[in-house]
């Protein structure tokens, strides 16, 4: 059996809630290295999950050469140099999406990706939570048959005390609802319905 040496670069509750459970439990993966800008978050997450080396820069992280493989979960606008430099580093790279604010810089990442031969990867997550899993169930063994309309709805806390955000800063968030939260209902929408 292979195993994954990874690494995450971002502390988010995303991180905490969906990549950190499941990496955990994955026993081709070994959890090495955790990078935040906040060393002590950084430091407690890592504590929490079992993480043995802790960065807060992930120029530092990646040329410390102890990973096989990064996961990107970082605002929008630190994903393209996040990859490139771990693509230029021989490290696979899983990257929340948008992988890029401009498609030029999306296609660089992926030429380069190519070109090294290294795994590249943006992830659905919603795919694999357990409701949508349920329906795609329902649909495939015609349970509820065809259906013709899908309401999907996010609610979420985001803006409520008035702190800066970066999803809501245009420089760093890029294309906003639709290349954020968005993206997962267009996919989880194709996915269902075709």
């Amino acid at each position: 059996m292979t195993v994954v040496k990874v690494g995450l670069v971002g502390t988010s509750w995303w991180v905490d809630a969906m990549y950190l459970p499941a990496l955990e439990n994955n026993p081709n993966v070994e959890l090495t290295a955790i990078c935040g800008r906040n060393r002590d978050n950084a430091q407690k997450m890592a504590d929490r999950w079992g993480v043995t080396h802790v960065f807060t820069d992930y120029n530092d992280m990646i040329d410390a050469q102890l990973l096989d493989a990064v996961l990107i979960c970082t605002p929008n606008d630190t994903h393209y140099p996040i990859t490139m430099k771990a693509l230029n580093s021989g490290v696979h790279v899983l990257c929340e999406k948008p992988i890029a604010l401009s498609y030029a810089h999306a296609e660089e990442m992926v030429q380069l990706a190519e070109k090294t031969g290294l795994k590249h990867a943006v992830p659905f997550t919603y795919r694999f939570m357990p409701n949508v899993r349920y329906i795609q169930e329902l649909i495939e063994a015609d349970y509820i048959g065809k259906p013709y309309h899908l309401n999907m709805r996010y609610y979420t806390g985001y803006a409520r005390d008035g702190n800066y955000m970066w999803r809501f800063d245009a420089k760093k968030g890029g294309s906003g609802v639709i290349g954020d939260i968005g993206a997962h209902f267009l996919y989880i929408a194709e996915w269902l319905y075709g």
